[in-house]
């Protein structure tokens, strides 16, 4: 017991990781297109900019594991847990409990509609010229 305690205390999050993989891998998936535009629209630009388009080959590779680490933390966060309590402590201090597994959710949310907008852009961005 003491020894799940100590590994489970060492963690933030259950699906921390695979939340923070997915928004790194949709910035990089989205660098070649909405990342240079939203750039431009802040007033940063140069011909640095430009760039940006040696990216655009692995975009697909990128968005995948975006989709991936986002099925996994949702898996992760989600999940139904054991019968038994799933190692939860009994004030809930465990961060597959209470309050941290709900901020993660929310976390999770956010994450996701910030990784898919990039992914979603460009599929759609023919439809308006």
């Amino acid at each position: 017991m003491a020894a799940t305690a100590s590994r489970d205390s060492g963690r933030s999050s259950p699906g921390g990781l695979a939340l923070g993989v997915a928004g790194l891998a949709a910035l990089l998936a989205s660098s070649c297109c909405v990342v240079p535009l939203a750039l431009a629209l802040v007033g940063i630009s140069g011909a640095w900019i430009g760039q940006m388009r040696r990216v655009e080959p692995y975009s697909p590779w990128l968005a995948g594991l975006a989709v991936v680490a986002l099925a996994m933390a949702g898996w992760r966060l989600y999940r139904p847990r054991p019968a038994h309590g799933g190692g939860c402590a009994v004030d809930g201090s465990s961060p597959s409990c209470g309050p941290s597994r709900s901020a993660a959710r929310r976390w999770f949310w956010v994450v996701a509609v910030l990784t898919l907008i990039p992914l979603v852009v460009p599929v759609l961005a023919p439809w308006f010229y």
